[in-house]
């Protein structure tokens, strides 16, 4: 396989699975009140029951990929549960059946992002392996994650609208599990025996050191509030507002279009003000968003954050990822990203979305009150844990 032509493929897999966040996220809470009749607080729950396959599903696919070198046989799996999950939520009637169906989505799509990270980064550390920079590979999962709204957009003009979300999801999954099929085969960098019998351990204990301890509690406290933002905006434009369902979509586009540039212009930025400086934009972007939500309910003001959207993507879901993997070595550069999945990305999403149900109840601007502090208490834990990081550096 050419190296251009590995790339491409790799490309296309960030493109899938985030066609298929694309498809969900911005309209789940659309569909899941207008088709299947939920609750806030019921969304909550399905969201956050959701969330609990990164519990353990993200650790058991990394563990695999760093032990034995699987990669087309977990995509096409998990693409396949995608599709099944997709088209049987159709016919799904209330709370329990659509957290099924839900749950089996997010099980599916969870663990793809550590393995889709951590296949780049395995191929990127073999000098055998075609180069391209993280900013070229994850610039096509921003535009994945655009084209459903597209789709939607076109399929309320015609008179489809959120009922295209299963399907939208299953074809998203379907070209996924054709794009596995001719993925570049895991180099295996590492002799067998002399890779970790257990990769997940070694990767435990370099998060365990309190620099990267106190740094992941800070990005789980942002992401924490976070899931406000993600399961609730919609519902926010739609009822607080007032915009019309049709422009959620292309609203939430906005921002991920705008997040193109922020991320092809990632390496540039790494250059000129490092981790510390693009996670210190980032804080910014997310707090300037939460402020205007919860103190300027506003059209002009609930659209223009927008703009900084990308700055937050940058700060506390793709930096990270790159932070972590400057701290991992060959034969647990997967597990790291699973054990970060897990312990962070899950278990505050999770708890996020569980207490953002909640909260939504009272009220939504209540809502997005509380998710500011808890959003700031999260960027002054990170600052400290990036700082005791950079101490420890410059005392080897």
């Amino acid at each position: 396989m050419s190296a251009p032509t590995a790339i491409r493929r790799l490309q296309a897999h960030y493109f899938a699975i985030y066609a298929v966040f694309g498809a969900v996220t911005p309209y789940m809470p659309l569909y899941l009140r207008d088709i299947k009749g939920l609750s806030p607080s019921e969304m909550g729950t399905i969201f956050a029951a959701g969330q609990s396959a990164v519990l353990f599903m993200p650790v058991l696919m990394t563990y695999l990929a760093d032990r034995y070198r699987l990669v087309r046989p977990l995509f096409i799996v998990l693409f396949t549960f995608n599709v099944i999950a997709m088209t049987s939520l159709v016919g799904a009637v209330g709370f329990w059946a659509s957290l099924l169906w839900i749950s089996l989505n997010r099980l599916a799509t969870q663990p793809q992002v550590a393995l889709g990270d951590g296949l780049y980064f395995t191929l990127q550390a073999d000098p055998k392996q075609p180069r391209a920079s993280f900013s070229m590979v994850r610039v096509w999962g921003t535009i994945g994650f655009i084209a459903p709204s597209v789709i939607f957009y076109v399929g309320y003009e015609v008179g489809g609208g959120i009922t295209w979300i299963p399907w939208v999801t299953a074809l998203a999954g379907c070209l996924g599990i054709a794009n596995a099929f001719r993925l570049p085969m895991w180099s295996a960098a590492l002799p067998t025996a002399t890779r970790p019998k257990v990769p997940t351990l070694e990767a435990a204990q370099v998060l365990a050191r309190p620099p990267l301890a106190l740094f992941c509690l800070g990005v789980g406290f942002v992401i924490f509030s976070n899931m406000a933002f993600y399961s609730f905006y919609p519902l926010y434009l739609t009822t607080e507002v007032g915009i019309a369902e049709k422009w959620v979509g292309p609203i939430s586009s906005l921002g991920v279009g705008i997040e193109v540039f922020y991320i092809l212009s990632l390496d540039r930025l790494k250059r000129r003000f490092g981790f510390e400086g693009i996670i210190a934009m980032g804080a910014f972007a997310s707090l300037f968003r939460f402020a205007c939500l919860a103190y300027l309910p506003t059209p002009f003001f609930a659209v223009f954050f927008q703009v900084f959207h990308g700055l937050t993507v940058l700060g506390f879901l793709i930096v990270p990822v790159m932070y972590l993997n400057a701290h991992a070595e060959e034969g647990y550069r997967n597990s790291i990203q699973g054990l970060y999945v897990m312990l962070v990305s899950g278990v505050f999403a999770i708890a996020g979305n569980i207490v953002a149900g909640h909260v939504a109840e009272i009220g939504l601007i209540e809502l997005y009150k509380v998710s500011l502090g808890v959003c700031l208490l999260g960027i002054i834990l990170t600052g400290v844990g990036l700082w005791l990081g950079r101490r420890h550096e410059k005392a080897k």
